[in-house]
């Protein structure tokens, strides 16, 4: 049996021609983008006595980082920096940990276009353990989209990725942010290799897991 071509999956839905041949080539690049940069030094592990886990952390935007920066003239929302950070230096961790920034929108605004800047940023990544911020209303969207990629991307399939994110600002006393992120980070122990989302105490590979619509959790599919 012939296995379908690559350009029809959805990864690269809306690519043709010159457009296509130039995704392929950036993601055979061996330096992508500037966010490379902040995880190049991942490569090498501070010596020590034993080697500590290593995770990158990605962030996308969502609600999970949105604050209200402006002391005048403010009157919405804006998505800021990482709320990864703000989560992990409240705690002490026995963990190598790095974060990157691949765009910062509401995920009703996330594009094709954004999630291949995702796909290759996880691609180059030089570690085993990923976590995605996203906001809720289409993380299993992108969850589906990783997915599907490593079904041809051989670096994706040798990786736990994790995709969280949370249904208050962290920057809200009752955000659900640093319990997310605690249930992906753990999670990354115990899963196999692929692709995962893990909101509501839940974690779950994406075609097993669901929003319900009523009540706005996440829930495993019946």
């Amino acid at each position: 049996t012939i296995a379908p071509k690559p350009q029809n999956m959805a990864w690269t839905k809306g690519l043709t021609g010159k457009a296509l041949d130039e995704f392929k080539r950036v993601l055979n690049r061996e330096e992508y983008h500037d966010e490379a940069k902040a995880t190049r030094d991942l490569t090498k592990p501070a010596p020590s006595r034993r080697a500590r886990k290593r995770i990158l952390f990605i962030q996308t935007g969502g609600t999970i980082d949105k604050d209200y920066p402006k002391k005048t003239k403010g009157y919405a929302f804006e998505i800021t920096s990482p709320a990864v950070d703000r989560i992990l230096a409240s705690v002490d961790l026995d963990l190598e940990c790095r974060t990157t920034t691949v765009c910062r929108k509401d995920s009703t605004e996330i594009t094709q276009k954004d999630r291949r800047k995702l796909l290759i940023a996880c691609v180059k990544a030089p570690v085993g353990h990923i976590v995605i911020t996203h906001g809720t209303d289409t993380i299993i969207e992108t969850a589906h989209f990783l997915q599907d990629a490593a079904k041809w991307r051989k670096e994706l399939q040798r990786k736990v990725i994790i995709l969280t994110g949370a249904m208050k600002p962290q920057k809200f006393v009752d955000s659900d942010a640093a319990f997310n992120l605690g249930a992906a980070v753990g999670a990354l122990d115990v899963c196999q290799p692929g692709v995962y989302v893990a909101m509501s105490g839940r974690v779950a590979k994406p075609e097993k897991m669901e929003r319900n619509m009523r009540t706005g959790l996440f829930q495993s599919k019946l």
